[in-house]
């Protein structure tokens, strides 16, 4: 995106920049002026036309209208519908067709083009921009969109958005220190309210920015052209919504809403969930005598048809054994229905406290603490009760100012056995002694207590544990954003498995390709002359 004033985009001379390549030179494109092809239903809504392609649906575009209304000739839509035609800069219509995976079909007189793929990254939501020291900064926008409990109000589309930091041509000089990724909010909002997400640390305010960087925050904050109004998700035996004894009466509808959406779409049916067990090497350091660990890795896939691979764990062959939900032996196997129960509920909160805060993630630890594990201040180890419908349940650990996000995993006589959802460094003097071991969860350096996110086990007195109303009834990132998310963070994280497994050489034939279809994605262009 830049800021020059919008003007008719020259079809040949466009052309001619995308075979160049070059990113930069094509990002001045982005203002330009298309003619969109809009249908107008009965209802009075207006909607942009697709033109159905073999594998996925395109806008229909041209530099000038007459061109535009020529191709639309016998074009037909559904009753009652009519054809608009309105100019759109091609920063606008390329936004929505990356938020909506569609590519873009420009017409002209002679020639058609289709642009898809990273192209409507570069020209919806990327920006050439100043930091504070006057230094360029290319940027890569993501807006977060919000859904309300029970019909509240919520905050605005693009009322918070990440920065990430790119380079359009990489150079792999940018040192990870440098990268100068950032979080933008609009501080005319009132965010002391306890049912707004709580704000990343270092988060930087609308007000703040340079009048370019304020012009892009409007630009990728104007609501899509398609809404993305989620219908409520609804269970698939609406007599089984899911209650737990600790929790407040009302503090289970935004829960129910989502958790329906991840059992009808992410979790499919037990005996299509697979667990790889195999026996884990002792390292050269333990001893001879040390117990049997097996590496236990989960994956699906999922009713939507992609494939959902999570991060193994190392579990005691004796604690699986003794767990009768579990396997007994390595090998391939299939999950029981209790199994498939729990990893719902443990996705679902998982996903909730997602919704909860900004932080990206690719969601492979989302179903770390699902299994037995030791517990690291404790000299038992943890055996979870896949029977006992309380747990898993996202609760906060009474410690500093505001609490900690815990996932609660299961009892542990008067305490309960959480994992930490955020990362923390607790001062030693929030620490409470009642917490058990607590010398030893101090670190002597930093005179401070270190909470790892979905990492490690620990036990909480359950008088340092609550459950706040505004935590489960508050705005948060809406669930069908946090479910594209999931698909994009899978799919990567499918890719990146089957790398790792592929032998020396056939793992360098494979990235041969991989890189070569990410170059062909990168550039995104098909030209189709004289159609």
């Amino acid at each position: 995106m830049t800021s020059d004033i919008s003007t008719q985009l020259s079809f040949t001379k466009f052309k001619q920049d995308l075979i160049k390549k070059d990113k930069r030179r094509l990002l001045s494109w982005a203002n330009y002026e298309l003619y969109v092809a809009f249908h107008r239903h009965e209802s009075g809504q207006e909607a942009p036309a697709l033109l159905q392609g073999e594998n996925e649906a395109r806008y229909i575009a041209a530099n000038d209208q007459e061109t535009l209304q020529r191709f639309l000739t016998n074009a037909k839509f559904a009753d009652g519908s009519d054809l608009l035609i309105k100019a759109l800069p091609l920063a606008e219509l390329a936004r929505n067709a990356h938020l909506y995976n569609l590519s873009i079909q420009l017409i002209d007189k002679e020639d058609r083009l289709t642009i898809g793929g990273a192209l409507m990254q570069l020209f919806g939501i990327t920006a050439i921009l100043k930091d504070d020291g006057g230094n360029e900064v290319i940027y890569e926008a993501d807006a977060f969109f919000f859904e309300p409990e029970g019909g509240a109000e919520t905050l605005p589309y693009g009322a918070v958005q990440h920065w990430r930091d790119i380079e359009l041509e990489y150079t792999s000089t940018q040192e990870p220190s440098e990268i100068k990724s950032l979080y933008v909010f609009d501080d005319q909002l009132d965010w002391n309210n306890p049912h707004f997400p709580e704000l990343p640390e270092n988060a930087k305010a609308l007000s703040e920015l340079s009048s370019s960087a304020k012009a892009f925050f409007e630009h990728i904050r104007v609501p899509p052209l398609m809404g993305w109004e989620e219908k409520p998700a609804t269970p698939h035996v609406p007599e089984s919504l899911y209650q737990n004894s600790l929790l407040g009466a009302d503090n289970h509808g935004a829960f129910n809403v989502l958790r329906a959406m991840v059992d009808k779409n992410i979790v499919p049916a037990a005996n299509d969930i697979v667990l790889t067990i195999t026996k884990d090497s002792k390292h050269g350091d333990e001893p001879a005598d040390s117990p049997e660990r097996w590496e236990i890795q989960i994956r699906f896939t999922t009713p939507l048809g992609f494939n959902a691979v999570f991060s193994p764990d190392w579990v005691e062959a004796s604690l699986c054994k003794a767990n009768k939900e579990l396997p007994d032996n390595t090998g391939t196997h299939l999950a029981s229905e209790k199994l498939r129960e729990r990893i719902v509920n443990h996705l679902a909160w998982n996903f909730f406290q997602h919704g909860r805060s900004f932080v990206k993630t690719l969601f492979s630890t989302d179903l770390q603490g699902l299994l037995p594990g030791f517990i690291i201040n404790s000299y038992g180890p943890f055996q979870p009760d896949y029977t006992d419908e309380r747990f898993p349940c996202l609760a906060r650990f009474q410690c500093g100012e505001n609490g900690v996000p815990v996932l609660l995993l299961g009892p542990n006589e008067s305490n309960y056995v959480c994992m930490p959802l955020a990362f923390e460094e607790i001062p030693e003097s929030d620490v409470s002694p009642l917490i058990p071991r607590r010398n030893e969860l101090i670190s002597m350096e930093s005179k401070s207590m270190l909470l790892a996110e979905r990492y490690e086990r620990l036990v909480i007195p359950a008088s340092l544990i609550d459950f706040p109303d505004h935590w489960y009834q508050g705005i948060r990132v809406s669930n069908q954003y946090l479910k594209a998310k999931f698909i994009f963070g899978m799919r990567l994280n499918t890719l990146m498995t089957e790398i790792e497994n592929e032998k020396a050489t056939a793992a360098g034939s494979s990235l041969k390709w991989i890189v070569a279809g990410c170059a062909a994605a990168l550039i995104g262009v098909m030209v189709v002359m004289n159609l």
